[in-house]
């Protein structure tokens, strides 16, 4: 398997503005052409008082003991409840296309507490399609679409004998599917999924409204290294890494030779219980790209879902070898449904 070419465009490029006086689209030509970067204009948006919400006040009574017991293995429960997703004007390394906006939740759901590892891949479906195997059992499945992760998710399902979400035709790994067409939501099945693009920002974010959900960003790029970024994700100011088939990543930080992804649950969780929802690697969410719809506290948008057809699937999280900035809660990206990238995994979901 070839390294990834955008890889090395992004070491070339990094170090020829290395001052950050560069944007982000001059940094990583792997950036979709409809998302602004932080460097270009932004929207203004009115300050509101109730963007200091707390948890208590925007995510429903946390569950009891009885609800815990049903949470299925490897996964946390995630309560309905509501939150302002996207980013204030005033985040440090915010894009554009993150518009400020009221959404309820109605639902509870259950999330995989953390990627979906190289081993469970394999265990389900019998082949790994990583970049990184000598990283290990344990650590993210990546090089993997949109179409593999449905296709792992009804085997998942079939397995727990849940219904299966999606349809799916084509063979390992050329898969095809889609949500069937019984459900006019993705969280209308039972079975395992894909979180939404909403449901993934409101679990990462835990009830915070910080860009990380242990504080705000201090460093946008790779060096410095941004310490409530190092304590809970792994990006490229800390990707370190001596297994056979790392890449290349020096000049990135001081010391910095090879780089890729890690193993698992190494950082610090959320209060959700949730690890590596930024870094790592990218995950991919159920929802076509578009712009954000303009929810209110008194008129929120329910569930959404994102466009009912596009070209592009969010992707969210940032990963091993990305700016400090991309792995903001905030941060959306996309890539084709195809798409295979040593930086692209994803984690499964399920309605409670």
């Amino acid at each position: 398997m070839k390294k990834i070419l955008y890889l090395y465009i992004i070491v070339i490029v990094f170090a020829a503005c290395s001052d950050g006086s560069k944007s982000d689209a001059d940094t990583f030509d792997v950036l979709p052409d409809n998302v602004e970067t932080a460097d270009e204009s932004v929207d203004t948006l009115e300050s509101d008082d109730s963007l200091d919400e707390t948890v208590d006040e925007s995510v429903d009574e946390m569950p009891d003991e009885d609800s815990v017991a049903d949470v299925p293995e490897g996964m946390v429960l995630i309560p309905a409840g509501s939150f302002w997703m996207g980013s204030p004007d005033t985040e440090l390394g915010r894009s554009s296309n993150e518009t400020l906006h009221y959404v309820e939740i109605t639902k509870s759901f259950y999330m995989d507490s953390t990627e979906v590892t190289q081993k469970t891949f394999y265990d389900l479906m019998g082949y790994n399609p990583s970049f990184f195997q000598n990283c290990g059992d344990n650590c993210p499945v990546e090089t993997v679409s949109w179409h593999e992760a449905l296709a792992y998710a009804n085997e998942r399902s079939k397995a727990d004998s849940l219904e299966e979400c999606f349809d799916c035709t084509g063979t390992a790994p050329d898969f095809e599917c889609s949500l069937k067409t019984k459900f006019a939501k993705p969280q209308d099945c039972n079975g395992y999924r894909l979180p939404t693009e909403s449901e993934w920002e409101y679990a990462a974010r835990a009830g915070s409204d910080t860009a990380f959900y242990n504080g705000d960003i201090t460093e946008t790029g790779y060096d410095p290294l941004d310490p409530n970024l190092d304590a809970i994700g792994w990006y490229g100011g800390n990707s370190g890494a001596s297994y056979e088939g790392a890449d290349d990543c020096t000049g990135w930080y001081d010391g910095s030779t090879t780089c890729g992804t890690q193993t698992v649950g190494g950082k610090l969780a959320n209060s959700f219980g949730l690890f590596d929802m930024s870094g790592n690697v990218w995950e991919w969410t159920m929802d076509w790209y578009g712009d954000y719809p303009t929810g209110t506290q008194a008129s929120p948008d329910i569930d959404p879902t994102g466009l009912e057809s596009g070209s592009v699937r969010v992707v969210r999280g940032g990963g091993w070898l990305y700016l400090a900035r991309y792995c903001r809660s905030a941060r959306r990206d996309d890539f084709t449904p195809a798409s295979r990238y040593a930086d692209l995994g994803f984690r499964l979901s399920r309605t409670k």
